[in-house]
């Protein structure tokens, strides 16, 4: 699964870290926290959205894809449509989709109707639904309130008016977990059936299954890569692609507390996640909950500037050096990427020219 990225790998944007749900899995929110990223709360100002994007534009940079979302969910930002048409229309060709992922509540009809007319032409939209159940029970226990069936009119109404922009895929993601690993055969057969019947209104739908995150790697996360294996070994889940529909199911994974015992490389996140906070401020890797990988801000500084600047290039010679610290040393890192050996080589001349 981990592979070369394009550019610089998977940027993601916050419209807001608010979100609505209580997931056994995400501590902030299951918790409620009154911070997340041990800032207030809140939704990135539209004028802010504004500049970081065409700062990208100004400093010319590609990436695999651009997600709006980080740790909350953007449905709840009232200009999501909005940004989803601004962003697909000035970094088209500058990333190979645009993607939204949401756990869907508030992605009403009358709101998918002006995402779908907001989406830009010559950008491909992927929207990821967070699922994570197969029965209302399950989606009550696991996502802390009712809601699926709310969900699955708005993912079939989704599914039937994306044939008339085009461009639009689907993905719906089940998270294997104590609690819901039991419905993960049920929850493919359901979505599967249902994108059969949409197979004529053109577009892809994918059926993610993904191993649950514990801590980024932290104690326990053997455990939980252990049920997720035996789930999709006893219910018969494999990765398979056929024409429309797909499967999909997670690997590989990244080094872990539990394997304290193996040599840990890089993680290839300080050089392929960047992630802008919903105040604007750059933050150097997806993993990094509390903010302490906060590179500065967008708002005052150019994307470049910072993502090559000496405090990110300080952090990557010290992951080339075996040593990890802070917010990286309570992390197992991310398994989407590999890091290539040019970036590697990169990191090293540049700081060589910034210790010149």
């Amino acid at each position: 699964m981990t592979t070369t990225p394009r550019g610089l790998g998977v940027l993601q944007i916050e419209p807001t870290d608010q979100c609505n749900l209580r997931c056994r899995m995400c501590a902030p929110h299951a918790e409620a926290w009154p911070t997340v990223h041990g800032i207030p709360k809140g939704r990135m100002p539209w004028a802010v959205f504004e500049r970081v994007i065409d700062g990208l534009v100004a400093d010319d940079c590609t990436f695999d894809h651009v997600i709006l979302q980080w740790l909350g969910d953007p449905s709840l930002h009232p200009d999501l449509e909005r940004m989803v048409g601004v962003a697909g229309e000035k970094l088209a060709g500058r990333a190979g989709h645009l993607r939204v992922d949401t756990n869907g509540l508030t992605l009403t009809e009358p709101r998918l109707d002006r995402l779908l007319a907001w989406k830009a032409p010559k950008m491909p939209l992927l929207v990821v639904f967070t699922l994570d159940a197969a029965t209302v029970a399950t989606y009550r226990r696991v996502k802390g309130v009712d809601g699926l069936e709310r969900v699955r009119r708005h993912v079939r109404y989704l599914l039937t008016r994306r044939a008339e922009v085009g461009g639009v895929d689907v993905q719906l993601q089940f998270v294997v977990q104590p609690g819901n690993a039991h419905e993960a055969a049920d929850f493919l057969r359901y979505w599967e059936a249902l994108a059969r019947c949409h197979e004529p209104k053109g577009g892809h739908v994918e059926v993610m299954f993904k191993r649950l995150s514990v801590g980024g790697g932290a104690q326990g996360q053997a455990a939980a890569d252990h049920l997720y294996e035996r789930t999709l070994r006893e219910a018969g889940i494999v990765a398979r692609t056929e024409a429309g529909f797909s499967v999909s199911v997670w690997t590989e994974r990244p080094w872990q507390a539990d394997d304290a015992h193996a040599a840990r490389g890089p993680c290839p996140g300080a050089w392929y996640t960047p992630v802008v906070r919903h105040d604007g401020h750059l933050m150097m890797c997806c993993a990094d909950l509390s903010g302490e990988l906060d590179l500065g801000s967008l708002t005052t500084h150019r994307f470049l500037e910072l993502w090559e600047g000496k405090r990110a290039t300080r952090l990557r010679m010290a992951h080339l050096e075996g040593r990890f610290e802070g917010a990286c040393a309570r992390c197992g890192g991310v398994n989407w990427y590999a890091l290539a050996p040019e970036a590697a080589a990169l990191t090293r001349a540049r700081a060589l020219a910034l210790a010149g």
